[in-house]
């Protein structure tokens, strides 16, 4: 059951792409943006893509050990996403309400709100949020006041004082000077410290989509996804439904 862990993934996306790699595309670059560009750029970007699927291989942590999987994810824009995993036997679809999962092998079935990402990650989240760390997109705005520092491969801004859904945080971000995307973006309070990197990028229908993501808490990684393909469809199916005489159980 505890496959349901394969759902924080994706927080753990009919044309062809093609992959680079993010540091020798840096290497290669001379000219670097200045920081209020590279912020300003970054702050713009948004998902174009209404429907995006992707194969991938997903890496998580299971009592001390680390365990991985073979996925297939669907995105539908501001929507859904939906994952099969394990050749069909287990299924997760994560929408604006709630968060579902079945497996077809032990007959059973989990439904919960969005409260149950949040428990995990340690910060309140919603849909839109969730999709945007998937696919590499800030979830607010940084002015450039927020410049922190610079180190020789990215800029870093800091908001010490973001709200997110009425809580106060701090949020911290990387951006390549080279090309301004995201190449780390964390959140943290008293309690808790939440980071998503990515370590590469590839282009799909002229966007700019990470292909390996990390999810950390609290300093230990827990999450990876390494995507072996993705593109953009012009329509997507998304097939969920839990079977009537599945057992419902608690995670």
């Amino acid at each position: 059951m505890k496959k349901i862990i394969l759902l924080l993934s994706v927080f753990s996306l009919s044309s062809c792409s093609f992959l680079y790699n993010t540091s020798k595309d840096n290497n290669e670059r001379s000219r670097k943006f200045t920081p209020k560009k590279s912020i300003r750029i970054a702050n713009n970007n948004f998902n174009r893509i209404e429907y995006i699927q992707a194969k991938a291989k997903v890496s998580f942590r299971e009592n001390n050990k680390i365990k991985s999987n073979t996925i297939t994810m669907r995105i539908s824009s501001d929507e859904k996403i939906w994952i099969n995993a394990s050749l069909g036997a287990a299924r997760i679809l994560i929408d604006n309400d709630s968060v579902k999962y079945y497996n077809k092998i032990e007959k059973n079935y989990f439904v919960s709100d969005i409260n149950y990402i949040n428990e995990k990650i340690g910060f309140e989240s919603n849909f839109e949020i969730l999709q945007n760390l998937v696919l590499g997109i800030l979830i607010h705005k940084f002015d450039p006041s927020y410049f922190y520092k610079k180190t020789e491969n990215s800029y870093i801004y800091k908001d010490d004082k973001f709200n997110l859904n009425s809580k106060v945080i701090q949020s911290t971000v990387s951006i390549s000077p080279f090309n301004s995307r995201v190449l780390k973006h964390s959140f943290k309070d008293q309690n808790n410290f939440f980071e998503v990197s990515y370590d590469d990028y590839t282009i799909v229908d002229q966007q700019i989509l990470p292909t390996k993501i990390r999810f950390s808490n609290n300093g230990i990684e827990t999450f990876y996804i390494e995507i072996k393909s993705i593109s953009s469809l012009e329509k997507i199916n998304i097939p969920f439904r839990i079977p009537k005489n599945y057992n419902r159980i608690k995670l």
